[in-house]
């Protein structure tokens, strides 16, 4: 189960494959890894910390885009960046992917996490769909 392949990333950021590598399924993964880590540590461990928590019980769709941004601000940018002040145009990416990372992971958060608790490879709108206020507090 992949978050994001490189059609994807070829889709959201198709600048990276001019850049002379033509995959980037280790990033990706990095980036899934990342991804599935912190829905876990931001949601799953503040609501559902009795129950073990399995992330191929997520739907992948919902979190492409931001596997996609992470994998580029956290993984892919800084592989390419030479980290000088002067003419890197990577740098400027990274802060612009991190942002778009950012948005769009708060974005599925407040839209509901998609969790398929039954394992029955179907969303079930009353009860696999988990809106998450992150500004509550849990305890």
């Amino acid at each position: 189960m992949a978050f994001a392949t490189n059609t994807d990333l070829q889709r959201y950021a198709p600048e990276v494959f001019d850049q002379g590598v033509d995959d980037w399924t280790d990033e990706l993964t990095e980036a899934q890894t990342d991804v599935t880590n912190m829905i876990q540590y931001k949601w799953w461990n503040k609501v559902n910390s009795r129950s073990q928590f399995d992330k191929t019980l997520l739907v992948e769709t919902q979190w492409t885009k931001a596997t996609v941004y992470k994998a580029m601000a956290a993984y892919i940018l800084p592989k390419l960046s030479t980290f000088r002040p002067e003419g890197d145009p990577f740098r400027e990416q990274l802060t612009f992917y991190k942002e778009r990372f950012e948005e769009e992971f708060d974005l599925q958060f407040g839209l509901g996490i998609e969790y398929d608790e039954e394992d029955d490879g179907t969303i079930n709108i009353e009860t696999d769909v988990n809106p998450f206020d992150q500004s509550r507090l849990y305890r």
